[in-house]
C-alpha cells in the first residue's frame, strides 16, 4: 500500500484501475479486500470536487459503503441527515414525502463531494494490495495484438512511467479516456431529451421552514425545475435542471443564466437572497444517456464511463457504487479461475443490466412527462395535484428513489393513476361541500419567510 502519489517499485498489478472517484475507489477497495494486487490511479488531487457532481446519496449506496468499511461518519462529516422532500409546483400546490425505511437507515444526504470522494480514496488506499497514486494522468494504453496489457501515464512534470496488468478498468467518468481508446460501442442511446444542469452551494441561507433539513423541490411548470437541499457545513445546494434548448447560457455564460432563474423565482431567491455562494457555479451540458460496452480483451468499463443517465432521480453515485460491486464480483471470480474471462464479463454485463435498465427507462420516461410535456393549465388545479399528493403514489416514488422496488419500470401503473384521480376528485368534492381547506395548497411565500 503507498500513500498518495508516493511511487511504489512494483510495475505489474492484476488489475489497474483508472479513476479514484466514487467507482474506481469502490471497486479498488473491495478487489484489495479479495487479495488482488491494484494500482488505482486518479489525475486530480484529493480532497477535490469533480468536473461535474451528483450530490444525493440514499440508502442503498450507504449499505454497499458499509460492505467496504467506508465510515458514514466520516463521508457525511456535518452533514444533515434529510428526511423529507417538499415539492412545490407553481403557487398551485404542495406535497410532503419522507425517505421510506430501507436497509435500516430512513435518509438521505445531500454530500458534500470532495469530502465524500476523498473518504472513499483513503478507504481504498488502506486496503490491503492497493496502491493507491493521485495525480497521475493516463495518457495511452498498452497492448499485446488486440488485449489491453497495461497503461502508461505521468505525474506533471514526471517522467513517462509504464505499468501491467491483466485487466484495465476504466473508472474515468462521462468522458472516459479508456472508453476513447478502446472505441467502447455505446448502445442504448437516449438523445431526444436532453437536460442541461448547473448548479452551486450557498452557505448563511434561510431554512424552508422550522422543521428540518429539506429536499425542496420548485417546478415553475414546464421545461425547468429548481432542486434545493441542505448540505454539509451549514451549505444549501441549490440546482437548476432542465430542457438543453431552454437552460442553454449562450454568450453570457452559466453563471448569468444560473443567477437570472434564481432572482425570477421568490420561491427560490427568497432562501438565498441573504446568503453567500461557496465556489464556483458547476454544471453538465446536453447529459447523455447510455450505455457502453462492459469490457473486451483485458478491458473493462464502471461507472459514469459505463453508463450515464439523467441526474432527475438523483441515482448516479448508487450505479457508480452497484456497478463497482458487480464488477468486483466479477474480476475477483476471474481472477480465481473460477470463470474465464468472456463469462466473467458477460456475467458483469447482465448483472448491470437487470439492476440499471429498468430504472434507466423509469427516468427518461419521467425526463419526458415532467420536463419535456407541456402540461394543460387546468392540470396544475385538479389531475397534476391529485396524482402528486395520492398517499399510494407517494409512498411508491419515495421506495423507487431507494431502490425499494422490485420492478421500477411499473412503479406508476395505470391502475395507481386511476385510483389517484378518483380518490382526489372525490376529496375535492368532500372539501367543496364541507368548505374544508385544502391540505396540499402552496403556502403563502410570506408563511415561509415570517
Amino acid at each position: 500500500m503507498n500513500a498518495d502519489g508516493e511511487r511504489g517499485a512494483a510495475t505489474d498489478y492484476d488489475v489497474i484501475i483508472v479513476g479514484g472517484r466514487p467507482a474506481g475507489a469502490t471497486l479498488a477497495a473491495r478487489l484489495g479486500q479479495a487479495g488482488l494486487r491494484v494500482l488505482l490511479l486518479e489525475r486530480a488531487t484529493f480532497p477535490s470536487l469533480p468536473a461535474a457532481s451528483c450530490p444525493a446519496i440514499y440508502t442503498g449506496t450507504m449499505a454497499m459503503l458499509d460492505e467496504i468499511g467506508a465510515d458514514e461518519s466520516d463521508y457525511a462529516r456535518n452533514t444533515p441527515q434529510i428526511r423529507r422532500w417538499v415539492t412545490e409546483v407553481r403557487d398551485d400546490y404542495r406535497t410532503i414525502n419522507h425517505i421510506p425505511l430501507r436497509l435500516g437507515r430512513d435518509y438521505a444526504y445531500a454530500i458534500d463531494r470532495a469530502r465524500f470522494d476523498d473518504a472513499l480514496w483513503r478507504t481504498a488506499a488502506h486496503q490491503p494490495g492497493v496502491t493507491a497514486r493521485a495525480n497521475f494522468s493516463v495518457v495511452d494504453l498498452l497492448r499485446a495484438g488486440e488485449r489491453v496489457t497495461g497503461v502508461r501515464g505521468h505525474t506533471p512534470g514526471g517522467p513517462s512511467e509504464v505499468f501491467t496488468a491483466g485487466c484495465v478498468v476504466g473508472a474515468d467518468g462521462r468522458f472516459s479516456l479508456v472508453a476513447r481508446k478502446v472505441d467502447a460501442r455505446p448502445h442504448d442511446v437516449r438523445d431526444h431529451v436532453p437536460t442541461t444542469l448547473y448548479y452551486a452551494y450557498w452557505r448563511h441561507a434561510q431554512p424552508y421552514d422550522a422543521d428540518g433539513p429539506t429536499c425542496q423541490i420548485f417546478a415553475p411548470g414546464y421545461a425547468y425545475g429548481f432542486l434545493i437541499m441542505d448540505s454539509a457545513d451549514d451549505t444549501l445546494c441549490v440546482a437548476v435542471e432542465g430542457q438543453a434548448g431552454v437552460i442553454d447560457p449562450g454568450a453570457a455564460g452559466a453563471e448569468t443564466l444560473y443567477m437570472e432563474l434564481l432572482r425570477k423565482h421568490p420561491r427560490v431567491w427568497r432562501r438565498i437572497a441573504q446568503a453567500t455562494r461557496v465556489g464556483d457555479v458547476h454544471g453538465m451540458r446536453k447529459v447523455g444517456n447510455l450505455y457502453r460496452a462492459a469490457g473486451g480483451p483485458g478491458w473493462a468499463l464502471v461507472g459514469d464511463a459505463l453508463h450515464q443517465k439523467d441526474p432527475l432521480d438523483g441515482q448516479g453515485i448508487y450505479d457508480a457504487v452497484f456497478t463497482a460491486k458487480a464488477l468486483g464480483q466479477a474480476l475477483v471470480a476471474w481472477h480465481r479461475g473460477d470463470a474465464s474471462w468472456e463469462t466473467a464479463l458477460a456475467g458483469y454485463e447482465a448483472a448491470v443490466r437487470a439492476e440499471t435498465y429498468p430504472m434507466y427507462m423509469t427516468t427518461i420516461e419521467r425526463v419526458e412527462r415532467e420536463v419535456y410535456k407541456r402540461q394543460p393549465e387546468w392540470a396544475f388545479k385538479s389531475t397534476l395535484r391529485w396524482i402528486s399528493d395520492d398517499p399510494e403514489y407517494k409512498r411508491r416514488l419515495g421506495l423507487l428513489l431507494v431502490r425499494g422496488l422490485a420492478d421500477p419500470a411499473h412503479w406508476l401503473s395505470p391502475g395507481l393513476v386511476y385510483r389517484a384521480l378518483l380518490r382526489g376528485a372525490a376529496g375535492d368534492a368532500r372539501r367543496l361541500l364541507t368548505r374544508q381547506p385544502r391540505s396540499n395548497a402552496a403556502l403563502p411565500l410570506a408563511s415561509l419567510t415570517s
